[in-house]
This record gives structure tokens, C-alpha cells and sequence, in this order.
């Protein structure tokens, strides 16, 4: 019987080592797989990060000049006020900062700009709960760029988010919702608060979560979480347009870059153009967006790597010993071998392909596994990086599967020869001999 015929049948007989063996091969070449896949993943969901918050430049215009601040206004009884007069951020300065070939993207946000009476449903009540309590809506161009969604505070669960193309839409919570039976695509009306005579209509583009829980004990509506919600630019814009105010532009804005490199250059960029230059406005470079976002990854970035190591080292010294410890054990059948002229190298070639034929079906197995595994780990990044990362690609590189296979079976091969040699190169009798 040739060492091919042996290796098989030793390795049916032996039940238990062959699986204990093959579980072994497969978990560990699963979990080195899968490792160093979420480490390439946790880097191309960084890299979008960066895409979309890598850094910005915050644009405001200048409240701490007093020279942008009319006279001084009589507001009524005994109270006084200043209207300011300086310049605004218009649709003209961001269309042209808008080209510029460094911009990722751009968001202007006012926080409460719009306050109405709900008319068609019912806000969720607070501790006072009269009648002609209005609500606070924040007026924003860009949504999915607003800092409750970067840091994954709040969550869009149905629809879509708010757009620079928008117009009279809003982005409610799923509390406020179901409380209304409100779906994507509903319109939600609002009377004006000061007269109660305005009707001011948006249309439900997206219904996001995160507010559970954080209600506790409000005095009125306007202060839970739940009932403000968001609406575009140019809805708020035909909201002023139809009283005695005019929205001549905002108050600040936020633009994109890669990198906070980049966004120094691109801030004296803007600094030059000449729909900027000479204006009352403020700069500042802003880099904490991305490192708020991406704190989180980057955490699971480094225990995938502390991970990988530990694994490899640990799983590496199990296989050794296993094989070691089994191959000592098999001593009286390495001196009958030799006994009846069976050759040190025929010996050997018999305990590798043992083993290799055990690796090769484990081969399988943890490929099956990692590529099953694969979209489940893609998920866990995303949910990581809020909604930062979308259609994150795991794959389970060939090149890995090459490298961790390949330093399997060389390992394997190492042990089994070392561990075999220590006995092989003695003479039948005295194997026998220290047996006893």
C-alpha cells in the first residue's frame, strides 16, 4: 500500500483528529480572512468619509462687527434692538463656490428659522399642552450633511434626505410620524405663528430615527426632539417672501473638501473670488466633522488590526502544537514503517499529505465563510460610520486568500517534517525503546 492509500485511510480511521483538525484549518483561516477584509474595509469607508467630510471651510458673515449693525431700533416697550445691515451669503457667492474644482460639497443651515402651528396633525405633547403652541423647524440645503446624521445620531429610515433642489419639502421624525400615520409623500400644513393666517404646506420627502428617548420631561412641544423636524431652503424662502421680510441670503456655510490640506488652500481661494473679496465675512478651517465621524471607525480599524495579529500568532502556535503532539504520539508506527523498509521520506510524504488533504477541505469551508460573513461585516462598518459609508464593497481578496492559504500549508509542512524528524532519524529499535 502506497503513502497516498495510508494517509487516507489513517485519516478516515481517526475521526475525531480529522475533524478537530479541519475545524481548526477552517476557523482560523475564516477569521484571518474576514480580519484582514474589515481592514481594507475600514479604509474605503474612511476614504468616503473623507469624500464627504473629509474637512471644511465654515463661511459666516461678521456678528461681531459693529459696523455691519444699524442704529439702534425702539422694539417696544422699553426694549431696544439692531438690524443688521452687513452682507449675506447669496445664491450667487455659492454658485460660484460651487465650482470650484476642490469642492466635495456644500450645506448653510438655520437653526429654528421656521416656526409655525401645526394644522393638519398633532405635535407630540409636552407638560403644557394649550392650544397655539407653535414649532420649530431648522431650514437646511443639504441634509445628509448636517451633524445629527454625520455622527449617526439620527438615522433616515424611509425616503430621502433634503436637497439644494428642494422646494417646500421636510424631513420629519418616525415619532412624530406614527403618532400622524404619516408617510413619505403626506403634506404637512402649518399656520404662520404670528398671525395664524399664512398657510405654509411641505411634503414629507423622508422620515429618519433617533429621537427616541429624548423627550423626557419638556414643558411645550417646540422643546422635544421629536416634533422639529427640517425644510429646505427655498420653501423657507417663499415663507418670507409672503410677509414684510425679505431672506436675502444665510447666515453661514459649510464647504466639503478632502482634507484639511486642501481646505486651507481652498479657504484663500474663496477669500479671492470676486464675489467674495472685499465682503464683511469670516473664515475658519473645520476638520472636527470628520474626526467625529470617523472616531468610530477608526477605533474598529485598530482592534481589526490588534486582532489580526493576535489571531495569526495564536492560531499559528495551536496548529503547531496540535501537529507537533500528534505526530510525537504516532511513534510505534513510525518504527514499524521503518521496520519493514518503508523510507524516511515515505513516512513524511504520508503525515503531509494527512494534513494537506485536511487543509485543502478547509480551503473550501472558510472561503464559503468569509464570502457568506462578508455582508455582515460591510453592515456593522456602516452602521459604525452613520451615514457616511454607502455601498460598501467587501470583497475577499484572491491575494489574501493566496497569502493566508499559502502560509497555512508552509506551516503545516514545517511542523509535520520538524516534529517527524525528531523521530524518524532514529533507528526502529531505539524509538521502540524510549517508548518503554
Amino acid at each position: 500500500m502506497n503513502f497516498f492509500k495510508r494517509a487516507i485511510k489513517y485519516s478516515a480511521r481517526q475521526k475525531l483528529r480529522s475533524l478537530l483538525l479541519f475545524l481548526t484549518f477552517t476557523l482560523l483561516s475564516t477569521t484571518i480572512l474576514i480580519a484582514l477584509s474589515s481592514e481594507k474595509a475600514v479604509q474605503q469607508g474612511t476614504k468616503q468619509i473623507k469624500e464627504t467630510v473629509g474637512a471644511s471651510v465654515r463661511m459666516e458673515i461678521d456678528m461681531n462687527n459693529q459696523n455691519n449693525f444699524g442704529p439702534a431700533e425702539d422694539l417696544g416697550n422699553g426694549a431696544s434692538g439692531y438690524t443688521y445691515n452687513g452682507d449675506r451669503i447669496t445664491e450667487k457667492i455659492i454658485n460660484s463656490i460651487a465650482e470650484l474644482p476642490n469642492v466635495v460639497s456644500y450645506n448653510a443651515k438655520i437653526e429654528d428659522a421656521y416656526w409655525g402651528l401645526p394644522e393638519n396633525f398633532e405635535p407630540i405633547p409636552g407638560m403644557v399642552n394649550a392650544p397655539g403652541l407653535s414649532i420649530p423647524y431648522t431650514a437646511i440645503l443639504d441634509s445628509s450633511l448636517d451633524v445629527k446624521f454625520l455622527n449617526g445620531s439620527y438615522k433616515l429610515e424611509e425616503g430621502r434626505h433634503i436637497n439644494p433642489n428642494d422646494s417646500c419639502t421636510a424631513l420629519i421624525s418616525k415619532e412624530l410620524a406614527d403618532r400622524n400615520n404619516l408617510s413619505v409623500g403626506d403634506k404637512i400644513t402649518f399656520q404662520e405663528f404670528e398671525t395664524g393666517k399664512t398657510e405654509c404646506t411641505f411634503t414629507i420627502v423622508g422620515i429618519y430615527s433617533g429621537t427616541e428617548g429624548t423627550t423626557k420631561q419638556a414643558i411645550t412641544p417646540d422643546g422635544i426632539p421629536a416634533n422639529c423636524g427640517y425644510i429646505d431652503m427655498e420653501g423657507l424662502k417663499k415663507f418670507y417672501s409672503r410677509g414684510n421680510e425679505k431672506l436675502e441670503g444665510y447666515d453661514n456655510l459649510d464647504i466639503y473638501t478632502h482634507s484639511p490640506e486642501e481646505a486651507k488652500e481652498l479657504m484663500e481661494t474663496i477669500k479671492d473670488l470676486p464675489e467674495v473679496k472685499g465682503k464683511t465675512f469670516t473664515f475658519d478651517v473645520n476638520t472636527e466633522d470628520f474626526d467625529m465621524v470617523s472616531t468610530p471607525l477608526s477605533s474598529f480599524g485598530s482592534m481589526v488590526d490588534t486582532a489580526v495579529l493576535t489571531i495569526t500568532v495564536i492560531g499559528m502556535l495551536i496548529i503547531v502544537l496540535f501537529l507537533v503532539l500528534w505526530t510525537r504520539s504516532r511513534n510505534k508506527e513510525i518504527a514499524i514503517l521503518l521496520a519493514v523498509g518503508r523510507s524516511k521520506v515515505e513516512i513524511i510524504a504520508q503525515f503531509l499529505v494527512e494534513n494537506i488533504l485536511i487543509g485543502i477541505l478547509s480551503i473550501f469551508a472558510s472561503t464559503a465563510l468569509s464570502f457568506g460573513l462578508a455582508n455582515q461585516i460591510g453592515s456593522f462598518i456602516i452602521s459604525k460610520a452613520g451615514e457616511n459609508i454607502s455601498n460598501l464593497n467587501i470583497q475577499i481578496a484572491t491575494s489574501d486568500m493566496i497569502k493566508v492559504f499559502g502560509i497555512g500549508f508552509i506551516l503545516i509542512c514545517l511542523a509535520v517534517i520538524i516534529a517527524s524528524y525528531t523521530i524518524i532519524r532514529l533507528r526502529p529499535k531505539d524509538i521502540l525503546t524510549k517508548m518503554e
